[in-house]
């Protein structure tokens, strides 16, 4: 049998132990409320996932000589912030410096089909069962040392009102304080000198009709001819 079947049986069958668990605490005592589900064991983890946590827990233990009972490693399913580098001139607020997720999008969508999605870290794509949004299960390392997984995971706003909301009397968004940088199209741009245009003539038309009237009519005197025959 390959790795990868083999994976989703021994991932599916604990899937089910314990999804058949949580039914019977939540039968036994409904009117409790719902414990935190227990850290997963590390060698249920995604070969990737295991090199990370290893690699963190091998430079603190050669730093200290020892490991602690909770390690907190950055999230590598979310971007994640790092030193500060400048104050905004806008707004104030500090902008910072931040580095990519180190595993990529696609490989966590194929890491979702291949694990249960509670054994992996929350990411925009997910947020494992019976966890806050963007709270993350964890890991218990073969030493019994508790991993937590750290990591804000954001999202971007998806209407263009929530960008310009006004907070505190001051105005936020892309363009607050400055000149909107973004010039249009090129229909655009002429549109509201083609419909001053417009409105001038239409606001002469009538007096130029009745001028071009007068003007074929006093033509057509003009060229009749003077002798009757």
């Amino acid at each position: 049998m390959s790795t990868i079947p083999r994976r989703l049986v021994s991932s599916s069958s604990r899937l089910a132990q314990a999804q058949a668990q949580a039914q019977a605490q939540s039968s036994a005592s409904a009117g409790f409320e719902v414990s935190t589900p227990k850290p997963i064991p590390a060698k249920y983890l995604p070969r990737v996932l295991h090199r990370q946590i290893a690699k963190r827990l091998n430079t603190i233990e050669a730093a200290t000589g020892s490991l602690p009972a909770t390690v907190d490693i950055p999230n590598p399913f979310v971007v994640q912030r790092g030193s500060k580098r400048i104050d905004s001139e806008v707004t104030g607020d500090a902008r910072y410096h931040w580095k990519k997720p180190i595993i990529s999008n696609r490989r966590q969508k194929q890491l979702l089909t291949w694990y249960p999605s509670e054994d992996l870290p929350a990411s925009k794509k997910h947020t494992p069962m019976g966890m806050p949004a963007g709270s993350s299960r964890a890991v218990e390392w073969a030493n019994g040392t508790i991993i937590n997984w750290t990591g804000e995971i954001k999202t971007r706003s998806t209407t263009s009102d929530e960008a310009d909301t006004v907070v505190a009397g001051e105005k936020k968004g892309v363009y607050a304080g400055r000149k909107k940088m973004f010039k249009g199209h090129k229909d655009e741009r002429n549109r509201a000198q083609k419909e001053a245009d417009r409105e001038a003539r239409l606001a002469g038309m009538e007096k130029r009709i009745s001028d071009w009237r007068q003007g074929r009519t006093d033509e057509k005197i003009r060229n009749r001819p003077s002798l009757p025959f």
